[in-house]
């Protein structure tokens, strides 16, 4: 009879090491950021238009750049920008908005400074573990900013075009 309660005992410890090891790993696995971006700048390719909601980018797209970030259950990250004419930024601002799953529709208010701002920036190079700098517009930079018409901003666009300098900013979060 000691031999079984010997095993039985063997047992529930055995159970309880793999239950707690179970729990480190779902614990700790989701928590270290899985990250893609670009390196520097990168001319309009199939990468660029696989990094935004509506899988296209203008024709007169140059210096495009991204970032997406996922942290498993802690949430994800996609940043991108490019240079384009002001028509065109407007334009791929607004597809984006149509393209989005949930057709929050937006709105857009003309003659804003960036929403982006450094503690944005630091929060997300830190928290989602890429490199973020290169969101930060100009000084200066006055432009149309593009935000969900519902005011609801997990899983939706916030979209910043650039107006003096011909930037286009998109961040969406979780």
């Amino acid at each position: 009879m000691s031999m079984l309660w010997r095993w039985f005992y063997r047992s529930v410890v055995a159970i309880a090491i793999c239950i707690l090891a179970l729990a480190l790993v779902v614990n700790i696995a989701p928590s270290r950021p899985l990250v893609t971006q670009s390196d520097g700048y990168i001319e309009p390719s199939t990468t660029a238009f696989e990094n935004t909601i509506s899988h296209k980018l203008p024709e007169s797209a140059t210096e495009f750049r991204f970032c997406r970030a996922s942290v498993g259950i802690g949430g994800r990250l996609l940043l991108y920008r490019f240079t384009a004419p002001i028509d065109d930024l407007n334009a791929h601002a607004i597809a984006e908005f149509d393209a989005h799953w949930d057709r929050p529709g937006y709105k857009a208010t003309p003659d804003v400074p960036s929403p982006f701002d450094e503690h944005d920036v630091k929060r997300n190079s830190e928290f989602y573990g890429g490199n973020a700098d290169w969101m930060l517009p100009q000084a200066g930079a006055i432009g149309t900013l593009y935000e969900p018409a519902d005011g609801q901003l997990s899983h939706r666009p916030t979209i910043f075009v650039d107006e003096t300098n011909g930037v286009l900013y998109f961040q969406m979060t979780d």
